[in-house]
């Protein structure tokens, strides 16, 4: 079965979500209502198209994405920064075949789409430290430290009342930047554990974790290119972190297209 049918069989009923890791930092969630939300969805192999010259096969796709852009029929999509993995440039096209599709973005990714010829007037622009009511949900956009290059970098907090939902975007953990993400209680926290470029590792992934509250890690970056991770930012070091370092929240180590139902 395709993943396309899994995910129209999936019914989340009232107070629950389905919740699905694309890849790399990808993810979609799924509402009772049947309201499909993109974040940061990776579903070509743009990064070794820009890359290659000078990376070699360094960022060279490892995993198919799980479909085709224009075979997805969300309802938002939700980048959180410039970066070729999580505006992917490539994919656009086929994902706005989809006239009903509300696509939302930071201003520096404005002038990447501005670079590529894509039609801006389909992106709406949002900015940390404002609240947007999406009916089922209220997204919190908030601020994120990846570093002096990408300063509008962004994090999105999604509140569906009976759960929260926490994706940093790319980050280290800067407690100063982070610190409106730590007056909330999250629930569920989708966070990167490659430590590299300027991400969290393994352990700070954990750290955060365990200090937002969170009762649900899904952790990301991983798997999808060979030149991605560093010291402390693979899968088993999070196994390894995560009972000593956050021992209220539980670890998931998704399968990419795994459907989980969160209640």
């Amino acid at each position: 079965m395709s993943f396309i049918s899994k995910l129209e069989n999936a019914k989340p009923k009232e107070k629950e979500l389905a919740l699905v890791w694309l890849g790399q930092a990808g993810f979609l969630i799924k509402t009772h209502q049947g309201q499909i939300i993109l974040i940061d969805p990776y579903l070509t192999d743009y990064v070794n198209r820009v890359l290659q010259k000078e990376s070699g096969q360094g960022f060279r796709r490892m995993t198919p994405p799980l479909f085709d852009p224009e075979e997805i029929k969300a309802d938002i999509l939700l980048c959180s920064h410039e970066h070729q993995d999580h505006l992917d440039i490539d994919a656009m096209p086929g994902l706005l075949k989809n006239k009903t599709m509300k696509a939302y973005v930071n201003i520096a990714s404005i002038e990447e789409l501005k670079k590529n010829h894509l039609d801006i007037s389909r992106f709406s622009v949002v900015t940390k430290g404002n609240n947007y009511q999406f009916g089922e949900f209220v997204l919190t956009v908030t601020d994120c430290d990846h570093g002096s290059s990408t300063p509008e970098a962004l994090g999105f907090i999604l509140d569906f009342g009976f759960t929260v939902v926490y994706f940093s975007g790319d980050t280290s953990y800067n407690k100063e930047r982070l610190a409106e993400v730590l007056k909330r209680k999250i629930d569920v926290a989708l966070l990167p554990i490659n430590g590299a470029f300027g991400n969290l590792n393994a352990y700070e992934a954990a750290e955060l974790a365990r200090d937002t509250g969170a009762k649900l890690c899904i952790p990301h970056h991983f798997w999808t290119f060979p030149a991605h991770s560093a010291p402390l930012g693979s899968p088993g070091d999070a196994i390894a972190a995560f009972p000593e370092k956050a021992p209220q929240c539980r670890l998931n180590l998704a399968t990419p297209g795994g459907i989980m139902i969160i209640k």
